[in-house]
């Protein structure tokens, strides 16, 4: 029986793990041949990514010389949203005989069970996943979901996807960061040539204000904060401008701002949390009260905190750059439960300070107080 698996997504950028989880599938389920296929528009997406023409002759660039793989134009013609049902029905008409197989990462098994008519999936074809080093998936509890749901579980892939991302991509590309060792080399000149990814004038502040390896730590707190965007209900544009901005006043003297006034009680190393909030706010022209107090409270923490204060808090503890002792506990609590993963990086804040007998902003103890001891 003829074998043919279907690997769907934005591809906005096709990137490395693309080319890596295409060759393992191949490989794997001993697939006679694998479709690309770009969608038009997400349906839990609002907006549009960037054309499909890009998105396309990036995925021909990539794939050029991999047998067994063809890039389809069939979601990018349908001109609407991308539904999984409709595209497995296509191709299910195309190789009416055939065995086929639809490729997914393990973050999407728990929302596989919301997506537009499942059992018209799981009917016409058998899903092959593999897994996400960057997110927590209980593969026993949601195969015996399916088995319930389905009365068929799901195929587990022996690949475990690595922190490559397309976020990240774009992430790096609008703060003109390289991308080695994240695209291809052609995909990379592609993106250059055509400057797909561009910034705005937030980026283009940054860029100038901090050195290199401060912006790539301020991407990797993006990269961080917008994986949770979905999990926790954010505005995506909201936790980008937040992240980007955090640390935009680390190497700015406080002095070249008139009219800023630093309360008298704030410890040095969160002077620049405060000044960056008057930046973004006075010369940026920020409007966003919650973005303005995200950055002023970045370092510290405060009480009663919203959700976007609390995301760009720990996203600047846990991004992939921190190497410091028990970090790596802290990211697993991250992927897995992010209030508990806050009051974890609140108490580890406090720790680390007593330990370095710093002052403790007065903030940050409230904060202590209201989430630490409070839940107690």
């Amino acid at each position: 029986m003829e074998k043919i698996g279907i690997f769907g997504g934005t591809f906005s950028p096709v990137h490395n793990e693309h080319f890596a989880i295409a060759r393992q599938a191949i490989k794997e389920l001993q697939l006679d041949k694998l479709y690309i296929v770009p969608t038009f528009m997400p349906p839990h997406k609002s907006k549009a990514p960037i054309s499909g023409e890009h998105r396309l002759n990036m995925l021909k660039l990539a794939f050029s010389d991999m047998e067994k793989v063809e890039i389809s134009e069939y979601e990018l013609k349908s001109l609407g949203k991308s539904y999984t049902y409709l595209t497995v029905s296509h191709f299910k008409e195309l190789h009416k005989n055939a065995q086929i197989y639809f490729i997914v990462g393990g973050d999407m098994l728990t929302d596989f069970k919301t997506w537009k008519n499942p059992e018209i999936i799981m009917d016409k074809c058998d899903l092959a996943v593999f897994n996400r080093d960057d997110f927590y998936t209980d593969y026993e509890e949601e195969n015996a979901l399916f088995i319930e749901r389905f009365n068929k579980g799901y195929i587990k892939l022996n690949y475990n996807g690595k922190g490559v991302s397309s976020t990240r991509i774009r992430v790096y590309s609008m703060l003109n960061l390289s991308l080695d060792g994240q695209v291809p080399k052609s995909v990379e000149e592609y993106i250059i040539k055509n400057d797909i990814y561009k910034g705005d004038f937030i980026a283009d502040f940054i860029k100038t204000a901090l050195p290199e390896k401060r912006l790539i730590h301020t991407a990797e707190v993006a990269v961080s904060a917008l994986s949770k965007v979905k999990e926790l209900g954010l505005s995506e544009d909201k936790v980008l401008t937040a992240s980007l901005l955090h640390d935009c006043a680390k190497y700015l003297d406080k002095s070249a701002f008139k009219g800023f006034k630093l309360p008298s009680d704030v410890p040095k190393p969160v002077e620049h949390a405060f000044l960056g909030a008057f930046v973004a706010e006075k010369v940026l022209g920020i409007t966003d009260q919650e973005i303005i107090d995200a950055i002023r409270y970045h370092t510290s923490g405060k009480a009663n905190m919203t959700t976007l204060s609390k995301l760009v808090f720990v996203a600047d503890m846990v991004e992939r750059g921190r190497d410091y002792q028990g970090v790596e506990k802290l990211r697993e609590l991250f992927n897995k439960d992010f209030e508990k993963c806050f009051i974890e990086c609140l108490i580890e804040e406090v720790e680390h300070l007593k330990n370095k007998k710093s002052v403790i902003y007065i903030e940050t103890l409230n904060a202590y107080d209201y989430y630490v001891k409070g839940a107690k």
